[in-house]
Parts: C-alpha cells; sequence; structure tokens
C-alpha cells in the first residue's frame, strides 16, 4: 500500500524542477522564432519560373530566416515581388506557420510536428516536477520515474526532428516550396549551403543539452526515491478471509483472525 504522507528530502526535486524549467524555456524560444537559418543578405537563390520552366538566379536584398515554426523573406517589401518559386508568400517579411500546407514538404512537416511533441512532453512532465514536489507517488506509481520517461521520449523526439531536419537537405527537388530548398543555395546533405546557424539555433541546441543533463539527473532521483518509496511502504493487513472456513473443525462456523472467540453458552 502507498504511503501518502510519506517524507523524503525535496532537494534533488527542486533541482529538476529548476533545470527543466531552464531548458524548457530556451526551447520554446528557440522553437517560436525562425532564426534557426540565417539567410544572408546579397545572396544569389534559383526560382524556378512556372511559366517558362526557366530557372531564374536571382539576388536577396535582405536578410532573412529559415525556421522550423516560421521565415523570415530574405527580401523587403515582399508584397512587391512576385516569386514564381514561391507562389504562397505572405507580405510580411516574418511570418509563422498556421497551417500544415505553410511549412513545405512532408519532411519538413514531419520535423515541426516531432519537436512539437517533444515540447508537449517537457511542458506535462514540467507539471509533474510540481506535483512531485509534493509526494512522490500517484497511484501508487513513483511519480519520478513518469516524469523520466516522458522527458527521455521528448528529448529524443527533438532530436531526431532536427537531425531530420539537416540530413534531408539533399533530397529536396527543385519545385519543393520550402525555405531552405529556396533560398540557401547549394545544399545537400548536413550542408545548409549559403546559409548559416542563427541565434534560434545555438539557444535550441544549449537549452537540448541542459535537457539531457536534466533527464539524467531525473533518471538518477527516480531510482532513488523508489528506495525510499519500498521502504517506507505501508504493509497490508494480515487479515484471514471472514469467508473461509475454520480448519479441523466440523462446523461451518467462518471467522476473523482478530476477532476473540466466541464464549460457549
Amino acid at each position: 500500500m502507498c504511503n501518502f504522507n510519506l517524507k523524503y528530502p525535496r532537494g534533488m526535486s527542486i533541482v529538476v524542477c529548476i533545470f527543466l524549467y531552464l531548458s524548457l524555456v530556451g526551447l520554446l524560444v528557440a522553437f517560436f522564432q525562425p532564426y534557426w537559418l540565417v539567410i544572408p543578405n546579397e545572396s544569389q537563390f534559383q526560382c524556378l519560373n512556372s511559366t517558362s520552366k526557366e530557372v531564374n538566379v536571382l539576388t536577396t536584398n535582405d536578410q532573412g530566416a529559415c525556421g522550423i515554426s516560421g521565415i523570415c523573406y530574405p527580401m523587403t517589401h515582399t508584397e512587391r515581388f512576385n516569386l514564381s518559386c514561391y507562389p504562397n508568400m505572405g507580405e510580411e517579411k516574418c511570418i509563422w506557420y498556421t497551417e500544415l500546407s505553410q511549412i513545405g514538404t512532408t519532411y519538413d512537416q514531419v520535423v515541426t510536428l516531432l519537436f512539437l511533441v517533444g515540447l508537449v512532453l517537457c511542458v506535462f512532465a514540467w507539471f509533474l516536477t510540481m506535483f512531485g514536489c509534493c509526494t512522490l507517488t500517484c497511484c501508487c506509481c513513483n511519480v519520478y520515474s513518469a516524469i523520466a520517461f516522458l522527458l527521455s521520449v521528448g528529448t529524443v523526439a527533438m532530436l531526431v526532428s532536427v537531425l531530420l531536419w539537416f540530413g534531408m537537405m539533399g533530397e529536396y527537388n527543385l519545385t519543393d516550396e520550402s525555405c531552405v530548398n529556396i533560398f540557401c543555395n547549394e545544399i545537400s546533405v548536413f550542408n545548409p549551403g549559403s546559409c548559416t546557424i542563427g541565434w534560434s539555433g545555438y539557444l535550441g541546441f544549449a537549452s537540448w543539452l541542459l535537457l539531457v543533463v536534466t533527464c539524467f539527473v531525473t533518471c538518477c532521483t527516480a531510482s532513488h526515491y523508489k528506495g525510499i518509496i519500498a521502504e517506507e511502504a505501508i504493509p497490508a493487513r494480515n487479515m484471514v478471509n471472514p469467508y473461509e472456513k475454520r480448519r479441523g473443525g466440523n462446523d461451518n462456523a467462518f471467522y476473523f483472525k482478530d476477532v476473540p472467540a466466541v464464549r460457549k453458552a
């Protein structure tokens, strides 16, 4: 049985909560800012003319950026440009993706969704750490074991997302309407071409490393608290079944072990 009044040292719980909070804030900021890859000013990019089927070489006139959740176009006054290679270009310089169709290819959509799933799992894990500061168990289960599981899955999901994004850069077709495919010239596998990693990319990587450390600390904490829960568990009462027939008797009397025998009249 669970001991819900279990007293335990909360030092590691506070450390996990703080570490997870810092890494989560950094990852959220990095996700919602498009400066993962910076498109330099006055850089050339190829644009396929849908009418003549010719590839036009154009030059950017402003700095832009490609991100997991948005894009900043590398040109000023985007409403004056009519790029046939990017027919759905918005009039604002920076936009955030609100629909899957805006993200680009299926690979780009999977990248964004994987990273988002990892973030949601980490947010849920952070709420569990707040709960874990008050109790170690929930439904007789170790709270920090659940936190460690959520963080492990979330960390792997975000890592796979970024590796998939950089690893598929050599798989684009000329007609694919994707930010890195159009504005980062001569991209290849793990090579962003003319684009460079921006501050969102560095922030996301640093926050992810802190999340890995947090995940390791959480696993150690869960293992430590597992022993405390086992030692402080309330043993179940050793009660005899009230409907169990008395052994060795000739009658059909049933009894409780803790109830004294009834005196004979």
